[in-house]
């Protein structure tokens, strides 16, 4: 008799168990910790490798690359060869990375370990795939809400959770409760996530992903080194143009194959352009907050300019904020149903515009900054959880892993973009004469995140006013990954 194989054997629940949006959650959750978890560990990093603050920043930028690369290529591989599947090996990979930087010898070693974690970033599009494959209705938007939650609640929490082991622990142990979280949501999938019906395999479109891969990398290399190398010198302008030249390829290749890794056409509907367009913003605008809150509370209080916090108590003071990004995208199913996709999107937008005037007005009040950036949390929660629901429902049912790769890339575009962003406008705007950031430096920061804010909000009233949650036909169920 032959072993069971957990590629194949449906797992022992069924397609709506209660198990079954837990261990998506779990996944999502380790993917979403480990974007911050090691932000406060940086200076720690610099000390321990002698390496100097750019070059510590390609510890989360290597994530981001990778993560940008990795969502839409194995979102394709799980709508073509099953996502459940791909989701085990996704995991697998991500678990192999926390183990090797857990036991980092060298710079070089963790940082192939966070680029093998970055793998990890294809667990938020696989989850709503198989969401959208296994749920409908009401049990569908549900799950949508606890996901997107989710997302926020992860990089939230994440940044008190790594103030506080690295007071009381070493940096590896950051790691090892990355490859314990990993773990456990593999063990999770593989029991109590139903397998489901794969799409036709096809040949691998590998000039595509080549494409893809050059560009993408292009793109945020020169964006997250823009800051450091010149944004006019010749290698950040050289990315760019290469970039571009790869993306207009990428587009140009995809329109005339068959088996295309993303396809244009569907992406070039309106309201799905609309919703990827939402999907940057919503990247954008809190790493305004996550690069520019810390800076300013952490700021010694003699300076004038900031609140004299430690690590941890920086994290605590976020803390609302994304725990509100958990209870908005919990939320949002509700509001969908009740008003539309469309005005919910636009609520969302005009909270986050509401939540950055108010940190923006009085950035030296700790219950202004607290309670401000607790609504632009909120908004964020709801329009992850909007935008994945619209995504869902205007992608082919077969290629809905792959749409929300696509819209995971413009997400981690938008983060990579709002962290250089921040330093730009804290290092030249109204700095003091020793070269620190001071209150309105902090204060322009938050007009440029509720500018973005209500450009996005402008952006919504594009959408078709109908719910983006309706069926559109019912979602095939079956087995064999």
């Amino acid at each position: 008799m032959q072993p069971p194989d957990m590629w194949r054997v449906p797992p022992p629940s069924r397609p709506g168990g209660r198990f079954l949006v837990l261990s998506l959650a779990v996944a999502v959750l380790s993917f979403s910790m480990m974007q911050t978890l090691l932000v406060p560990a940086l200076p720690t990093f610099m000390g321990e490798f002698g390496i100097d603050a750019p070059l510590a920043g390609w510890i989360l930028t290597s994530y981001l690359l990778c993560g940008a690369v990795a969502a839409p290529i194995l979102g394709s591989l799980g709508d073509r060869y099953g996502h459940r599947k791909i989701m085990i090996l996704t995991l697998a990979i991500f678990v192999v990375g926390s183990v090797l930087a857990a036991v980092a010898g060298s710079f070089a070693v963790l940082l192939f370990g966070r680029i093998l974690q970055g793998a990890s970033t294809a667990t938020f599009p696989l989850a709503l795939a198989i969401v959208r494959r296994h749920l409908s209705g009401a049990p569908q938007r549900a799950a949508f809400g606890w996901l997107s939650g989710t997302l926020g609640l992860g990089a939230g929490a994440a940044l008190v959770i790594g103030g506080v082991v690295l007071e009381a622990a070493s940096w590896q142990v950051l790691f090892v409760i990355g490859a314990l979280m990993g773990g456990t949501a593999l063990m999770l999938v593989v029991f109590f996530v139903p397998a489901s019906s794969r799409g036709t395999v096809s040949r691998t479109d590998w000039v595509g992903t080549a494409l893809l891969v050059v560009g993408l990398v292009s793109l945020l290399l020169a964006i997250s080194q823009g800051g450091s190398w010149g944004w006019v010198s010749l290698p950040v302008l050289g990315l760019f143009l290469l970039a571009v030249i790869s993306l207009f390829a990428l587009v140009f290749v995809e329109l005339r194959i068959t088996t295309p890794l993303i396809d244009m056409r569907t992406l070039a509907r309106p309201a799905l352009a609309v919703t990827n367009g939402l999907t940057l913003f919503l990247g954008f605008i809190p790493y305004i907050f996550y690069v520019g809150l810390p800076v300013l509370l952490q700021a010694p209080l003699a300076s004038g300019n900031g609140h004299g916090f430690t690590v941890t108590e920086t994290g605590l003071a976020l803390l609302p904020g994304a725990i509100l990004v958990f209870l908005g995208g919990r939320f949002a199913p509700l509001l969908i149903l009740r008003i539309g996709a469309k005005s919910t999107a636009f609520l969302a937008l005009a909270l986050m515009c509401i939540g950055s005037v108010g940190v923006a007005i009085a950035p030296g009040n700790l219950a202004m900054v607290v309670v401000f950036f607790s609504l632009v949390g909120l908004g964020n929660g709801v329009g992850f959880s909007v935008c994945a629901d619209l995504v869902a429902s205007l992608a082919p049912r077969d290629e809905v892993a792959a749409a929300m790769g696509v819209n995971g890339v413009l997400r981690t575009v938008g983060s990579a973009l709002g962290a250089p962003i921040a330093t730009v406008v804290l290092a030249t705007v109204a700095v003091s004469e020793a070269g620190a950031a001071t209150l309105p430096s902090f204060s322009m920061l938050f007009i440029v995140a509720a500018a973005v804010s209500a450009l996005g909000a402008v952006l919504t009233l594009a959408l078709r006013g109908e719910s983006g949650g309706r069926e559109q036909g019912k979602n095939a169920r079956g087995q064999g990954d």
